[in-house]
């Protein structure tokens, strides 16, 4: 949920907003207040909100110098400012910013509402597509991972795991959601698609091969080549004589 910071220094106002908007239904969630500019700021910088809506008129610090400060440190955070001045110089400047809302009062709850929910589902779509991006470098890394010791007897989804640094089951759920195979899946198939390639091109023995693709028991590897093939490995090197 997008996590929102108020700052307004009429309290009306301030607890009006706080109370009338049904945080939840728009996608947010209220992480605090703040009466003027600087306490604001100290605020903003404990709480690291994603959504800051601000009042420009303030004592201490105005609205104006908080957003700037508070972009400063936060680049990626959203302003919504509030005003009951319409002049240009207030607009040029919140642009300037990086504001993504000017609002002059009085606001209705159904406009913040609308404008919260809007941006609540643009925020929400950018962590998917982060969380989406992530996941695959995550995946790209397994399959490095495999490839660079998929001859090791040894090797597991718990291994590759730790290597990540995520949880085997929260690793077994992403790459079978990515791949649309399991790890285990995923790793045979490598080790048998390696060993054909060595039975068709090198005069390696069925057991040398099988040992070089992480199966030290030819047996397995043989029962296991056959379930994937359809053939004994021998069988596979003699098909095309």
């Amino acid at each position: 949920m997008l996590r929102v910071f108020l700052a307004e220094d009429e309290y009306v106002i301030r607890e009006g907003i706080k109370k009338n908007i049904d945080w939840e239904a728009v996608g947010c969630e209220f992480c605090g207040e703040a009466a003027d500019g600087e306490t604001a700021l100290e605020k903003v910088t404990e709480l690291k909100p994603d959504l800051i809506i601000s009042d420009i008129r303030m004592p201490f610090m105005d609205g104006l110098e908080f957003c700037s400060k508070a972009k400063e440190l936060f680049p990626d955070i959203h302003i919504i400012l509030l005003t009951g001045y319409e002049e240009f110089e207030y607009a040029r400047k919140a642009i300037d910013i990086g504001v993504v809302r000017y609002l002059t009062k009085p606001i209705s709850r159904e406009e913040l509402s609308k404008i919260l929910s809007d941006i609540s589902s643009r925020y929400k779509g950018k962590e998917d597509e982060t969380s989406a991006a992530q996941y695959r470098e995550v995946i790209c890394s397994v399959i490095e991972y495999i490839e660079e010791h998929y001859a090791e007897e040894d090797l597991s989804l718990s291994k590759a795991a730790e290597h990540i640094g995520l949880s085997p089951n929260h690793l077994s759920a992403v790459f079978k959601e990515e791949t649309g195979r399991s790890f285990t899946k995923y790793l045979t198939d490598h080790r048998i698609k390696t060993a054909k390639k060595l039975l068709d091109t090198s005069k390696k023995r069925s057991s040398e091969i099988a040992e070089l693709v992480g199966y030290p028991d030819p047996h397995y590897f043989s029962s296991v080549f056959k379930k994937q093939t359809g053939m004994t490995p021998s069988q596979y090197r003699d098909k095309d004589l």
